[in-house]
């Protein structure tokens, strides 16, 4: 995968806020409340220690690549040609062995975290050991793409339609206009997620087709967001993701041309 350079990762200290803190805390197997205080400060400093590296509360990038070196070293590899990124695996803690024959649905998220070259790496990170059960079987940014679950098995991504879906995290929020998600960042990461969508779909024999809620009851197989899972199955988990503004269209487009 592409790697952003160090200057895109943001170096976390004690007085900030954030959902990178969060995924750090995460980490560190403390609440995630996005809040670097005293606590997260005091695991952090034992955590380096126990790395062997200077215990001084400072979350820059030797401090990550204590996690996984792979995953958060800077890498000179490059995008392949009119195609996809090499896609790094890196095992979610919670998924369910399945080895599936077959997938019905490809369900779109929005992440829920701010759009940078590293919100990839960043979610990756999160799903090694997240307060929740959650994972994707991939995430995407602006420049690279991480899986964490094979898709012949289960990730916890959308409640009742876990178990016949393949689940894509993609940096932003639901709340997002059409024209963020349309924004430079927004068009780089379409264009990925389009090519992986495509790739999948032709795996999986998957229609390139956008599903409404009836179309989910109804047994049609296509692409969807996690808010059509939702409303198609009751009591499901609630989400709205990837929000009314996301450009089904154009990513549509995208994907069948690709």
């Amino acid at each position: 995968m592409i790697k952003p350079s160090p200057d895109t990762w943001r170096t976390l200290r004690r007085g900030m806020a954030g959902h990178d803190v969060a995924a750090w805390q995460a980490v560190l197997k403390l609440p995630a409340d996005g809040q670097f205080g005293t606590a997260t400060d005091a695991q952090t400093r034992l955590f380096q220690v126990s790395h062997g590296l200077k215990g001084d509360g400072v979350v820059g990038l030797a401090t990550r690549a204590a996690i996984d070196p792979a995953l958060f070293a800077p890498s000179a590899e490059p995008v392949l040609g009119g195609g996809l990124p090499p896609i790094r695996f890196v095992q979610a803690k919670f998924w369910r062995w399945q080895n599936r024959a077959a997938v019905d649905w490809i369900v779109l998220h929005s992440a829920e975290v701010w759009e940078k070259p590293s919100s990839a790496e960043a979610v990756a990170a999160y799903f090694l050991n997240p307060p929740v059960a959650a994972s994707a079987h991939y995430v995407v940014d602006c420049d690279s793409i991480v899986q964490c679950v094979k898709t012949e098995h289960i990730a916890d991504h959308c409640g009742h339609g876990n178990e016949r879906s393949i689940g894509i995290e993609q940096a932003g929020y639901a709340k997002q206009s059409e024209a963020e998600w349309l924004d430079a960042y927004g068009q780089q990461m379409l264009s990925l997620v389009s090519k992986l969508v495509s790739r999948e779909a032709r795996q999986w024999n998957i229609p390139l087709v956008k599903l409404m809620p009836s179309d989910i009851i109804a047994g049609k197989r296509g692409i969807c967001g996690h808010v059509d899972i939702n409303a198609a199955f009751p009591n499901n988990t609630g989400h709205t993701d990837p929000g009314i503004h996301y450009p089904w269209d154009v990513l549509l487009e995208m994907a069948k041309a690709a």
